[in-house]
């Protein structure tokens, strides 16, 4: 008798559940579209990790979302979905670990996984102004190689190797700076631009801010001048240098001393956008920042692609004001602490 009571009961259920259904597709619920926010996150930042859920049965019902971050677990419920239908979950994780991680989410019948990395806070060059302006030590160098080219000219082409190396800090006016050596192997060989001298440069000393990563004044040992150094000196005003952002501007202007020449010419710089670029050293993302006199906008007297994260610096420069010539500037090595 409870036999045949056990068998009906199981009659029953497998009919009221099939009543339930209407001949329909149970409820099951998949994942996909899972992002991470932000995409280069660095310490201390909150990581939004997003999903949508998918019921891909014809029968509404409940889910449970779960996700793992390196031992870290929480889980959030999406109620009454329907058949058919989406819906979004999101979840906060805090980053204080600069490392590799994978997110995992998981519903009763299915999982994803998406993988991405915490950075240090260095400045990582995403153009949120969040990271710590990018340091130098003393001791810390990049390897430039150079390429002067003049057609035609009676220089038309000239290479070799500038060596940038962090010696101290030293103010320029009101503002901090690093000074940097520079030696070029052999030394750099350039035509002037408003004489008609053909210079050989050993030597060049560099400061750059350091609040604000730009070039604020370079003095040059030439050859042909023995004791009397050619300066370059960049006055800027405006919301200038870092941190980096597409779209970004300010003014300013370059006076040039070498001997008799003392020139001053005004300036605009503009952040053009973040580009991905290959040079000897290898391939870094960069701003890509442009200088240009206020009567030619579409004419660049200089460009710099800068990372400021790895290289913490200058990647690629190309300098067309100087002299008559063209010179590139690409980064072979480099070494920061």
């Amino acid at each position: 008798m409870k036999r045949v009571f056990g068998v009906m009961l199981v009659l029953l259920l497998a009919v009221s559940f099939l009543a339930a259904c209407d001949g329909k597709t149970p409820a099951e619920f998949t994942l996909s579209s899972v992002t991470v926010s932000p995409s280069a996150p660095e310490v201390g930042d909150t990581v939004t990790i997003s999903a949508t859920v998918t019921n891909a049965g014809e029968v509404s019902g409940d889910c449970a979302v779960s996700l793992t971050v390196d031992g870290y677990t929480d889980s959030e419920s999406v109620s009454a979905l329907a058949g058919g239908a989406s819906s979004s979950v999101s979840f906060s994780y805090d980053a204080t670990t600069a490392d590799d991680y994978t997110a995992t989410l998981s519903t009763p019948d299915a999982t994803a996984t998406k993988s991405f990395t915490v950075k240090e806070v260095d400045g990582n060059g995403d153009g949120d102004g969040d990271g710590a302006v990018p340091t130098w030590s003393v001791g810390d160098y990049w390897v430039m190689e150079c390429t002067y080219a003049n057609p035609g000219g009676k220089v038309e082409l000239h290479t070799c190797e500038l060596t940038v190396t962090v010696v101290g800090e030293e103010a320029v006016g009101d503002e901090a700076c690093y000074m940097s050596a520079g030696v070029f192997e052999p030394a750099a060989t350039r035509e002037a631009a408003d004489m008609p001298l053909t210079l050989n440069i050993e030597t060049a000393d560099i400061w750059t801010s350091k609040a604000n990563l730009v070039y604020l004044k370079m003095s040059s040992a030439i050859a042909e001048l023995p004791g009397l150094p050619s300066t370059v000196t960049w006055t800027l005003t405006g919301d200038y240098g870092y941190p980096f952002a597409e779209g970004q501007t300010w003014s300013g202007s370059v006076r040039v001393v070498a001997g008799v020449l003392d020139e001053i010419t005004d300036l605009e710089f503009e952040i053009l956008g973040e580009e991905t670029i290959t040079v000897p050293a290898g391939t870094f993302d960069c701003y890509h920042l442009v200088a240009y006199e206020p009567t030619s906008p579409g004419t660049y007297v200089n460009e710099y692609w800068i990372n400021t994260d790895e290289v913490r610096s200058v990647v690629k420069e190309i300098e067309r004001s100087l002299w008559k010539g063209e010179e590139i500037r690409e980064l072979s090595s480099y070494s920061v602490s």
